[in-house]
């Protein structure tokens, strides 16, 4: 995960809800077929994105009071985030291109939505 930013309970704060950049969060299981698959992709992804979006990985197990505050269920579960606001909420793995134009999508500029990330 070496573009993948890691995010604790500890550093949720500053790295996500207070970034001034757009952040996508992915809830990751800890070890799992999952996310053996997808860590590839978010790496090309952060990759991709590294001047203009954060991607930033949960692993659910470690971080049970993160995990719980968004109420994570399913894994993967990625939310996109811009300025606190919650812009997209993705399940399930895609290929890099699809999650690429689904970011850009979120990101295209059009009024903030009103959910906002859990403090």
């Amino acid at each position: 995960m070496s573009y993948v930013v890691p995010v604790t309970d500890t550093t949720y704060r500053a790295r996500v809800v207070d970034s001034l950049d757009p952040v996508l969060l992915v809830f990751l299981p800890t070890d799992d077929e999952v996310r053996r698959a997808f860590l590839p992709v978010l790496a090309e992804v952060a990759q991709q994105l590294s001047d203009s979006v954060t991607v930033a990985g949960v692993d659910v197990a470690a971080n049970p009071v993160t995990t719980q505050r968004w109420g994570v269920t399913q894994t993967p579960t990625s939310v996109l985030l811009h300025l606190g606001s919650v812009q997209r909420v993705l399940l399930g793995v895609r290929p890099a291109a699809r999650l690429l134009d689904e970011i850009a999508e979120a990101l295209d500029p059009a009024p903030p939505r009103k959910a906002r990330a859990p403090e």
